[in-house]
């Protein structure tokens, strides 16, 4: 997780007062760490129910004023207007309803898990300034939601 952390972290602006949405957290470790860089809100999003069981049973024991959802990535509902969203992908399928949750200018960071290359999904749906980054746990791809 370190590595893929720290390839995260590069990727990422300055989260200090931003909000910040995690799509595929997991058991929170992601949630966690942004929330210790300074962000003033974040939402886990995970469709295994264990896992966000995992995050919830954590944020109940260390408070860090994180809230979790189960969601189906196809089924994903608009959670918001987040300044940035993280996503864990495995097809560019998605993207545009992950990004119906990024304001107009927000940053988003897909960690693409198995090989994908999104560059051109991303610039499809409307991203600019598009970034990747190579990393041995999935490449992580960084873009701007056009204004």
């Amino acid at each position: 997780m370190a590595d893929q952390a720290a390839a995260l972290r590069e990727a990422l602006p300055d989260l200090a007062g931003r909000s910040v949405l995690v799509v595929g957290c997991g058991d929170g470790r992601f949630p966690r760490l942004f929330r210790g860089d300074g962000a003033r809100r974040v939402v886990g999003v995970d469709a295994d129910k264990a896992l966000i069981a995992v995050a919830q049973r954590e944020e109940e024991r260390d408070p860090a004023g994180i809230s979790y959802e189960v969601h189906q990535l196809a089924r994903l509902p608009v959670m918001g207007a987040f300044d940035v969203v993280v996503a864990f992908l495995d097809a560019a399928s998605h993207l545009g309803r992950i990004a119906a949750s990024l304001v107009a200018g927000g940053r988003l960071v897909v960690v693409a898990t198995n090989g994908l290359d999104l560059e051109e999904a991303l610039r499809d749906n409307g991203f600019q300034n598009v970034v990747r980054h190579r990393h041995e746990s999935g490449d992580v791809h960084g873009a701007r939601k056009a204004s």
